[in-house]
């Protein structure tokens, strides 16, 4: 009698497969494939700082218009994606094309003499705008003014200011005081001389200059401005903020700050602060 399929027969022995060796195995010659050659710089390795920022700057732009005015999202990583965006390796030379674009920039910076700058150092009054800053304003953070410090009103460019005159309209957007635009601009100059960059040709940092050595005006020792062998974003002189150089004075009620360190051409310090003079 057959036995059942499902009988289990202990005594039964698996039988052995037949085996392979390496040597048996099919020799295989290799493909010989073409060299894939690059077609495109390699891609730029970017830190994850700068892609944090880079994530942080978009989403603020995603936003609302209504909420992009506010200032809150700002931290300090967001600064180095600005900077990638601004900065680039020094150049030994020019192109012809990068002093044509400079001499055109050069031609729509305003200038703004020393009296200007000075009616805009003081507190808004009327329809005046204080500084978009608010109590970050730097007006308030003298530390050797430790009473009436006070936010410093807008800083509006000369085209801006008769356009106010002419139609009692402000620009639609606030705008820095003149102690924080200085401030920002030394700020983002600082930053690329301490990197050890320079810009981008299409990049400035300052859309008004300051008159320098002429009578009534400013030193350019007050001053900061690009390298002669590498641009930074400075075409032209701008007075260099410093927080020690203001000092408050009140005409008529109204607070002023007076720029009582930077001195006119040809003036001579008072022998309290001017520097001893070494002798050889």
């Amino acid at each position: 009698m057959e036995n059942h399929w499902n009988d289990f027969q202990p005594s039964a022995k698996r039988q052995k497969n037949d085996t392979y060796t390496f040597a048996s195995l099919p020799e295989t010659t290799p493909e010989e494939t073409p060299d894939i050659l690059q077609t495109s710089n390699p891609e730029e390795i970017r830190s994850k700082t700068v892609m944090v920022a880079e994530t942080t700057f978009f989403n603020q732009q995603n936003k609302d218009f209504w909420h992009r005015t506010d200032l809150s999202h700002l931290r300090p990583y967001d600064f180095p994606y600005v900077r990638a965006l601004l900065q680039q390796k020094p150049v030994d030379t020019l192109s012809p094309e990068d002093i044509k674009h400079k001499e055109h920039v050069r031609t729509s910076i305003q200038v703004v003499t020393r009296a200007y700058e000075e009616e805009y150092l003081r507190e808004p009054v009327r329809k005046e705008r204080p500084c978009i800053m608010g109590e970050q304003c730097q007006g308030m953070h003298l530390t050797h003014v430790t009473e009436n410090a006070f936010v410093i009103r807008e800083f509006l460019l000369p085209t801006e200011e008769e356009e106010y005159k002419r139609t009692g309209k402000l620009p639609a957007e606030g705008r820095l005081c003149l102690m924080c635009k200085r401030s920002e601009i030394a700020r983002a100059f600082i930053n690329i001389r301490a990197d050890g960059m320079g810009v981008k040709s299409n990049v400035m940092l300052q859309d008004y200059r300051n008159i320098v050595g002429e009578e009534g005006e400013y030193c350019m020792d007050d001053c900061i401005l690009s390298s002669p062998t590498i641009f930074q974003g400075i075409l032209e002189p701008v007075v260099l903020h410093l927080r020690n150089a203001y000092r408050l004075r009140i005409n008529d009620g109204i607070r002023y700050y007076e720029q009582w360190r930077m001195k006119y051409p040809g003036q001579q310090n008072h022998f309290l602060t001017q520097a001893p003079e070494t002798s050889n």
